[in-house]
């Protein structure tokens, strides 16, 4: 039931565009976020980039599930923890990303393309 919830949350919170946190703190899963000094044991997630906003700061990548809160596979739109890594990247690269809570915002603070496999 916890994970449908966690879907529905989601889910809505593509559809009217409010900041994932506000609605889904209520969730258990929103409140596992790393802090500063453990960054680097954030994992690193497998993903498609699937559009670009550079003049937002905003990227939509369809990823693999994000276990550091309990995401599962989808498409999302994650805000740049720095905008200007985005100029780097184009709909259709894989990369690699890790999402931590940044101002109540989950925001990706590492975005690496995928090795060739």
């Amino acid at each position: 039931m916890q994970q449908y919830l966690q879907i529905i949350v989601i889910l809505t919170t593509l559809i009217i565009g409010l900041p994932l946190s506000n609605l889904a703190r209520a969730s258990d899963a929103t409140d596992m976020q790393t802090t500063p000094a453990d960054q680097n044991a954030l994992p690193m997630v497998s993903g498609e980039i699937r559009k670009v906003d550079a003049s937002t700061g905003k990227i939509t990548i369809k990823h693999e599930e994000i276990p550091n809160f309990e995401i599962p596979a989808m498409t999302m739109l994650f805000k740049a923890g720095d905008p200007g890594m985005l100029e780097q990247f184009k709909a259709g690269d894989k990369v690699r990303f890790a999402i931590d809570k940044v101002d109540g915002q989950l925001t990706i603070v590492s975005l690496e393309l995928a090795e060739a496999q």
